[in-house]
């Protein structure tokens, strides 16, 4: 999944050639009946995106073909043997399709589908999460790629956008979960207001109802979880760099034997990926279960008595469970120096904030029983702040935003309109109003 140094130079070499196709294939005409989905750089399938994708599976819009573009044969395996068009990137059909393709609906970047043959569609981001450190056109601090990319020098700005091109440009639509979320797209994305939609997270329609808790639905790489005793999942946010990180996971087994819980290890997909330092002492821990970091979180949390988190965004994510947070950043310090944050800990804690073990086994014993009655007013204050609505249709708003956004035609208002969107009755959904052209693209699924 990840790349060679020697390829990651080779695909620079290329890029004359990259950029010549990504002007060329501006040319070829968009469909906007037709829209690609995919999230994580093609490498895993879930997030906001999988959960629209889904939706619109269950609930088809006339007229609209969509497809799944993944980097992984075995994404692609699953996803058709369970009834979904889904093609690999580089693929024939799924170049054909990305290049036709008049929506691309992702996460985080345009080439979590394929940003070479993205030129000319509608981008609709749909956002990884809410999150606490700065990304993207916000980071301010020099030395970070990003950085340069957007704040740089000339030089500097022409260099990272050789490299790093998929940062560019600005999405066309903008999903968020509150008027807070949504004052950040602007400073995050360069985003104006008229093109940001608060629908909510798509992912967050699985917490409703909120399913049993069943601690065999947390895959571990191992032993099984125990179910006489409370878990708490642990998600620590990737730490910046390209080197294995490594985590005191003797002081985080100690500190959970003592409060009497077991602490699920759910890495985030970029440490994972790279490697974590003494991972195998982890595994070998008595109050430790390593989850399959494939997992989407958000299928873990249900299942969780509480979370420990850090910088991540998965804490407002969770908040819409009603369950204890605890922050354990024993390297805050250092942290904080080298990736500049939107908000400090101390500004956007619902839980307690710790520094060692011996405060995080005191902060597990404290929450067993839920939140903190200290800290009720400020989870709810924290939680209706980020979160405008309640889980549940954030999907169905997603589509409903990028339908109305192709009725009034953002991208072509000169062209007469090949849809009509009906919101209401038995009529409901997009309607052709004009002859489609000849469908090449069910000549390339054939292929």
């Amino acid at each position: 999944m990840t790349r060679s140094l020697a390829q990651r130079a080779l695909l620079t070499l290329l890029r004359p050639v990259q950029f010549l196709g990504y002007a060329l294939v501006g040319l070829i005409p968009r469909r906007r009946d037709q829209w690609a989905f995919g999230c994580w750089d093609g490498h895993r399938f879930g997030d906001n995106a999988g959960a629209v994708f889904l939706h619109v599976a269950l609930n088809p819009i006339e007229g609209v073909r969509t497809a799944w573009i993944t980097n992984e044969r075995e994404i692609r395996r699953q996803l058709r043997s369970d009834g979904h068009r889904c093609y690999t990137t580089w693929s024939p059909p799924g170049m054909w399709f990305a290049a036709r393709a008049g929506i691309y609906i992702y996460d985080s970047l345009p080439k979590d589908i394929n940003f070479w043959l993205s030129r000319g569609a509608l981008l609709v981001h749909l956002r990884h999460g809410i999150g606490m450190k700065k990304i993207e056109r916000a980071i301010d601090a020099p030395d970070h790629r990003l950085y340069k990319l957007f704040h740089g020098r000339p030089l500097q700005r022409a260099f990272w956008r050789l490299l790093l091109p998929w940062h560019v440009p600005t999405p066309d639509l903008l999903m968020s979960c509150s008027p807070a979320h949504a004052d950040q797209g602007r400073e995050l994305f360069g985003v104006p207001p008229d093109r940001i939609r608060i629908t909510g997270f798509a992912r967050h329609d699985e917490l409703v109802p909120v399913p049993p808790q069943d601690r065999a639905a947390i895959p571990t790489q191992g032993e099984p979880i125990p179910v006489d005793r409370p878990v708490f999942l642990y998600l620590p946010t990737f730490r910046e760099g390209l080197g294995r990180q490594g985590f005191d996971w003797e002081s985080l087994d100690e500190a959970a034997g003592r409060a009497g819980v077991t602490i699920a290890v759910k890495l985030h997909f970029v440490d994972a990926t790279r490697g974590v330092l003494g991972i195998e002492r982890a595994q070998r821990a008595e109050n430790l279960r390593i989850v399959d970091p494939t997992v989407d979180p958000s299928r873990l949390y249900p299942h969780a008595d509480g979370m420990i988190s850090d910088f991540s965004s998965a804490p407002f994510d969770f908040m819409l469970l009603d369950r204890p947070i605890i922050y354990y950043a024993p390297d805050s310090a250092a942290f904080e120096a080298a990736r500049p944050l939107m908000f400090t800990l101390e500004e956007i804690a619902v839980g307690p904030i710790c520094h060692d073990a011996a405060t995080l086994s005191e902060a597990l014993r404290a929450s067993r029983r839920g939140v903190i009655d200290a800290y009720r007013a400020r989870y709810e204050q924290i939680r209706d702040h980020f979160h405008t609505y309640r889980p549940g249709h954030a999907s169905a708003r997603v589509v409903d935003a990028v339908l109305e956004t192709l009725v009034h035609g953002r991208q072509d208002p000169n062209l007469p309109y090949r849809y009509e969107y009906v919101a209401d009755g038995e009529a409901a959904g997009l309607h052709e109003t004009l002859p489609p052209p000849p469908d090449a693209a069910a000549r390339a699924d054939q292929s």
